[in-house]
């Protein structure tokens, strides 16, 4: 219960990118105004507490927000969520990358389609991907194999490895911690191409392409088509308070700094031991903060009351009239 004169708000959280994002974005808010903040622990789906009104803010994917107000998409055949809301989005150049073990032998979706060798898979993420060459995650369990999760560490690929559970990770290349990705690459594992046709269709969809380049990990020798999964918005519903939603927009704006740099976490080898003197760093916010008011990466309409701080601001016009040229 908030104390009078005091508003509350909840921010849904699950991982690390959440967590360091609320603190920069409550700090923000607090020096704004009089707030009491909390985090509401969501698991990895937080879309569902914040229907049911659990939470009053989280963090989605720009593709997620457009495809669920609309209901298209990711989200064809269900009922629009035309009650959902965003603040503003934060850079994060993310996609969906697909790793083979070299003993599989499998080096492109065309022939595991074909083949359908026993595989006991890390991730689950972007099934129509697979839908797009015809099979599913349910078609490899009645292959013989396995799908589960796993966290995007150095520590659980090499654990899976050693468990004879790694033959393939499917997932989301930049959230949690990167290093399951370099692992992977640096043990000899070959990263699926999506084939032109194949990712036409699906942009005929609504999803989008990210170009990778070659060199952007170890095995990765030539340009590669990958699922698009970039930019975290910070979403609410529309029945947020709109002093609150006003003040969240002003904070972002005034502190964009902060939450880079409060998104920077330090990485280091899986076998390193403190005191480390050599690290490295990953980031969840991959550029510059800017234009976050640009409403074709929102996903979802702007809540009133960041709208009317844009507005105030001089980089919005009122709605349905576009950004101010």
């Amino acid at each position: 219960m908030a104390e009078q004169g005091r508003k509350s708000i909840r921010f849904g959280s699950s991982w690390s990118t959440q967590f360091r994002l609320t603190q920069a974005l409550g700090r923000g808010l607090a020096s704004l105004m009089p707030v009491d903040a909390t985090v509401v622990l969501t698991g990895s789906g937080p879309m569902a507490n914040l229907a049911s009104g659990e939470i009053d803010v989280c963090f989605l994917k720009s593709v997620n927000n457009a495809h669920r107000y609309t209901g298209v998409g990711l989200f064809a055949g269900d009922t629009p969520d035309d009650w959902l809301r965003t603040i503003a989005w934060l850079p994060q150049e993310d996609r969906m990358l697909f790793a083979m073990a070299p003993w599989t032998n499998i080096t492109s979706f065309e022939q595991l389609a074909k083949e359908k060798p026993v595989l006991h898979m890390a991730g689950g993420s972007a099934p129509q991907v697979l839908r797009e060459y015809g099979f599913s995650y349910d078609d490899i369990k009645e292959w013989g194999g396995s799908v589960s999760g796993m966290e995007h560490t150095a520590t659980e690929a090499q654990a899976r490895f050693n468990a004879g559970t790694l033959d393939a990770l499917f997932g989301d290349g930049s959230a949690y911690d990167f290093s399951a990705w370099e692992w992977v690459a640096a043990h000899g594992y070959r990263f699926l191409d999506i084939s032109e046709p194949v990712m036409q269709s699906m942009e005929a969809k609504g999803l989008r392409r990210n170009v990778t380049p070659a060199g952007f990990l170890m095995g990765i020798d030539h340009t590669l088509t990958a699922l698009d999964d970039s930019h975290i918005v910070v979403t609410c519903s529309e029945t947020l308070d709109d002093e609150i939603a006003y003040n969240l927009a002003k904070a972002i704006d005034e502190n964009k700094q902060d939450i880079e740099l409060t998104s920077i976490q330090v990485n280091y080898a899986a076998d390193a031991k403190l005191p480390v003197t050599q690290l490295s760093h990953w980031t969840s916010v991959t550029s510059q903060i800017e234009c976050q008011w640009d409403e074709s990466v929102l996903g979802a309409p702007m809540h009133s009351g960041a709208r009317r701080y844009y507005q105030e601001k001089g980089v919005l016009q009122p709605a349905g009239r576009g950004p101010v040229q």
